[in-house]
């Protein structure tokens, strides 16, 4: 999620090494996740509210966390519990969720001085008329660079105006979902989805964040649909038999990834994985811990961007709230799963 000379070389060597095992595709789709998660939380006695969105962390008289605060329709529930974890991203939990008095306690001011917001995304979501076979598409993540000097052609796209940014983009991830799911074609045959990806500066989309999601106006629209026609033309050469069976097309600016997941500056990794939030001391403030009793992070804020970070962030979380080192457990699973198929 940054420029290579701001990208660190440890995050770079185990992303690449987490690729060459093999990256991995849920069957059914990435909301499989969540629908097996919701029945274990269930099953422990947990619940899982949907269309509730947290107004606020609630503190009692010592300043210890105490609950949240949720939106029900145009009602406001406090919901009471002894411990609360936050997967709401640095910015959103200290800025946004906590009282003033609050997020200025010095060791939450030294964790936000640490922070940066991450670039901005830029996502073309297509639905088309086919099948993987027959417009050729492969389960595989293609990036697409218009030339070899990464900082440069990525820093001039990121300091251009919005009118000129599009006739620049850097890089396009473009992935196949559809191509990649084995139970797809029993549940959609003839169909195929295509999902391409790419940075974009907040500021240029910033002047209609106050407007409501699909009522932003024709201004809005044609600025975005500068950036997809001119991805589609680079995908077109990636997969060019899709150019005719487009059925469906939609461009997500900074401003869809704010209003869908709360990313305050259209980030799609959270906080800024640069190479100073990488350093030793960052490592270090930047704690599943927080500064008010009974409150922690979880996510990819805790530890690096992506599915995998915010996996970790939430063993490292984990370990805090329960004292105990969930890595150990980790490890003896595997151990014990190993010897159990040896046996089979």
């Amino acid at each position: 999620g940054v420029v290579p000379s701001k990208a660190s070389f440890t995050m770079h060597s185990i992303l690449v090494n987490h690729f060459l095992h093999g990256a991995w595709y849920p069957k059914g789709g990435a909301g499989e996740i969540a629908f097996h998660t919701i029945p274990v939380i269930r099953k422990t006695g947990g619940n899982v509210l949907g269309k509730a969105p947290v107004q606020k962390i609630l503190l009692d008289s010592q300043g210890k966390a105490c609950g949240v605060s949720v939106k029900k329709g145009q009602d406001v529930v406090n919901i009471f519990a002894p411990v609360v974890i936050s997967d709401a991203g640095i910015f959103n939990t200290y800025e946004r969720l906590l009282p003033a008095e609050a997020r200025a306690l010095p060791e939450i001011q030294s964790q936000l001085r640490i922070a940066a917001h991450g670039e901005g995304g830029f996502t073309v979501f297509v639905g088309l008329n086919g099948s993987r076979e027959e417009l050729g598409l492969e389960a595989t993540n293609y990036f697409m660079y218009p030339g070899n000097d990464l900082d440069e052609i990525a820093n001039r796209y990121l300091t251009s105006s919005r009118e000129e940014a599009a006739k620049n983009i850097p890089l396009l991830f473009v992935t196949c979902p559809s191509a990649k799911d084995p139970t797809w074609e029993m549940r959609h045959p003839g169909k195929s989805t295509m999902a391409i990806v790419t940075f974009a500066k907040y500021e240029w989309f910033e002047e209609w964040k106050d407007k409501q999601v699909n009522k932003r106006g024709d201004d809005y629209e044609e600025l975005k649909k500068t950036f997809v026609d001119a991805i589609m033309q680079a995908v077109f050469k990636l997969y060019p038999r899709i150019e005719d069976r487009i059925e469906y097309i939609s461009g997500g600016t900074p401003l869809t990834n704010q209003h869908y997941i709360a990313s305050q500056k259209g980030e799609i990794y959270g906080m800024d994985h640069n190479i100073t939030r990488l350093q030793a001391e960052a490592i270090a403030t930047m704690r599943a811990q927080t500064a008010i009793p009974n409150l922690y992070l979880t996510g990819q804020d805790v530890c690096v961007g992506g599915f995998m970070g915010a996996l970790q962030g939430a063993l490292i979380c984990t370990s805090a709230v329960l004292k105990r080192n969930l890595y150990v457990d980790v490890a003896q699973l595997k151990r014990h799963t190993e010897a159990t198929n040896s046996k089979k």
